[in-house]
């Protein structure tokens, strides 16, 4: 488990522990997103995708921009 999934995990945990002693709705919905969250299978970085996150960094897109297009890139090519 990386470490970003661990520190979503112990937030989970501490969510529902404070929901439990004092329920509210905002709380509700950070539980949902998180478990939701970290339902979803980790996702390993892959060569295509690196090169696909260094080839839009050079042409001037932000390395975080550059990430998150690359990874709709990767499912958009892993499901069509």
């Amino acid at each position: 488990m990386t470490d970003l999934r661990a520190a979503a995990q112990q937030a989970l945990e501490a969510l529902e522990n404070i929901d439990k002693a004092m329920p509210f709705p905002v709380g509700k919905q950070a539980i949902t997103a998180l478990r939701e969250a970290l339902a979803q299978p980790e996702q390993e970085p892959t060569p295509w995708r690196d090169m696909v996150v260094v080839t839009l960094v050079r042409e001037g897109i932000n390395k975080h921009k550059a990430r998150e297009l690359a990874d709709h890139f990767a499912a958009e090519r892993n499901h069509g």
